[in-house]
């Protein structure tokens, strides 16, 4: 509860409102997944809906300690803001790391009430293509962010009801796919929309000041919580761990990122000023203020999963250090698309400064997921674009192993029969990996084997493979997992296995046979 807001919720109120919260946020991505065209977001359900209080804080939702209001307030301070107003952006510096790759399309909506914003909802999604220097915009072999797709600054999309035509227009021409992007956008717009309306009936119901009072206090109790978990299971002194990228996309050489953990009495800090300059290629992580806290948030909130998990979760850390021009704050105009590489083994560090710290009574590291994609040329001549995430296993647990065949977060596999009516592909194994996890006590997860044949006559095939130069890393005398590769033609006289963290594999009718390409994946 805030200062300005001393007062006191029933419990029964504050459970209905926490009820509101979670019926709205499930019906909002319900309708995304339901009228968005592209793969990525109809099936592999790479979006969110969060909502926000009046100062851009988190009040549900998983925005990873961003700040996903206060670009728009640059531009668009909130005495401009009027009902029916809807924001859009995408550029990861004017954002500070709100946004953490051009793909990632974000939608704000104001909610005024009694001629006041009260809140914020914010509709998030993967985009299939914004243009850029390939289709799906994204690659290892991009240099700086303008090879990443087209930048969209905080605009007002929608004034008042009315859609802004010039510029949607001029955003819809930079993609490849223009249809799949519209359907995405509406079906993003019409999200945050929904996502007004339910709040709208959730302040009419209980009230201005009951429900903002009830709002401050779910934050106050999830930050409470973190807090304590935070001192109890850090104890004095320091702890650090550096990790290493296997690649970078243009070059060999292996960035690092360094994380130091400190408690002096009651204060915790991070500091990440160790880290490497940024890379030449596209493995750059621009975090957020917020995002290094809100790791360790998330990880504490799974003692009280009842806790909505909000803008408290960063009470978790006092203080966090980056340096500007490192792997982890990147100077304009660096390349981010493949950040996810960075972020997914920086949360899996997080763990590793608790293991230290708490003497191995965490789950071990997980591996980075795969993206693999292809870009092909079908009978009528027009290209196609498969973008495909595929699961790892993840790391053993203190009380059991690790789970197998597991992709990042809410994130989905691809139905081996969606990719095969959808596309000139045919998937002829997928299969665990046996025994691939790390051994010990708990074991970690399996990982995967794809085996797809490509049945298209030309196009380009090109993955982001981590983990395949350095391991994932055990807990307690444990034991790491194994490394991955990637073959082309396997069991064929042509069989050879391919760098894991490349693009544009060539592939022609009467040159080439046609390609089967295989995943082992022996991570965990």
């Amino acid at each position: 509860m805030t200062a300005g807001n001393k007062q006191t919720v029933d419990p029964v109120t504050r459970q209905l409102i926490r009820g509101s919260l979670r019926a709205a946020r499930l019906e909002c991505e319900l309708l995304i997944e339901r009228t968005a065209m592209s793969a990525f977001i109809r099936e592999k359900k790479d979006y969110q809906v969060n909502f926000l209080d009046r100062n851009g804080h988190e009040l549900y939702g998983d925005t990873m300690g961003s700040d996903m209001v206060g670009c728009v307030w640059e531009t668009y301070p909130v005495k401009t803001m009027a009902p029916g107003d809807l924001y859009w952006y995408n550029d990861p510096y004017l954002s500070k790391g709100s946004v953490t790759h051009t793909p990632d399309m974000t939608f704000l909506a104001p909610v005024f009430f009694e001629g006041e914003a009260v809140a914020y909802c914010h509709s998030f999604a993967h985009f299939w293509d914004l243009g850029g220097s390939r289709p799906g915009s994204i690659g290892p072999a991009n240099t700086e962010i303008f090879h990443d797709g087209t930048l969209v600054p905080p605009i007002k999309i929608i004034d008042q009801g009315k859609l802004n035509d010039e510029a949607y227009r001029i955003i819809l021409r930079n993609s490849r796919y223009p249809d799949l992007l519209e359907g995405d956008t509406r079906a993003l717009m019409a999200a945050a929309r929904r996502a007004q309306e339910r709040l709208l009936e959730m302040f009419s119901r209980f009230g201005k000041k009951t429900t903002l009072a009830a709002l401050d206090a779910d934050q106050a109790d999830t930050a409470t919580m973190v807090r304590e978990k935070s001192l109890e299971l850090i104890p004095q002194g320091s702890f650090s761990v550096r990790d290493y990228m296997d690649h970078a996309g243009v070059s060999d050489r292996w960035y690092s990122y360094h994380v130091k953990l400190n408690r002096d009495k009651d204060e915790v800090t991070l500091d990440a000023t160790e880290s490497d300059d940024q890379a030449d290629g596209s493995i750059n992580f621009l975090a957020s203020d917020g995002a290094l806290a809100a790791y360790f948030g998330q990880y504490f909130h799974q003692y009280d999963p009842s806790l909505l998990p909000n803008h408290g979760l960063l009470a978790a850390i006092d203080d966090v250090q980056l340096r500007q021009g490192s792997i982890l704050q990147p100077n304009f105009p660096a390349a981010l698309g493949c950040r996810a590489h960075t972020f997914t083994k920086l949360k899996s560090s997080v763990r590793a400064l608790l293991a230290e710290a708490t003497n191995g009574q965490v789950m071990a590291g997980s591996a980075v997921y795969v993206i693999a994609y292809w870009r092909m040329k079908d009978k009528g001549g027009d290209w196609l674009l498969c973008t495909d995430g595929i699961a790892v296993g993840h790391g053993a647990r203190p009380f059991a192993d690790g789970l197998d065949a597991i992709y990042s977060r809410h994130n989905e596999n691809y139905p081996g029969e969606f990719m095969e009516m959808e596309y000139p592909l045919r998937m002829e194994r997928y299969a665990i990996a046996k025994d691939s996890g790390g051994p010990g006590l708990h074991r970690g997860g399996c990982g995967i084997i794809r085996d797809i044949r490509i049945l298209a006559d030309e196009g380009t095939f090109g993955l982001r493979v981590e983990n395949n130069i350095f391991p994932t890393w055990g807990v307690a005398g444990g034991m790491g997992g194994g490394t991955s590769k990637v073959i082309i033609n396997p069991g064929t006289p042509g069989e050879r296995e391919i760098r894991a963290f490349s693009d544009d594999n060539l592939w022609y009718k009467g040159r080439f046979s046609p390609g089967l390409h295989r995943w082992w994946r022996r991570l965990g």
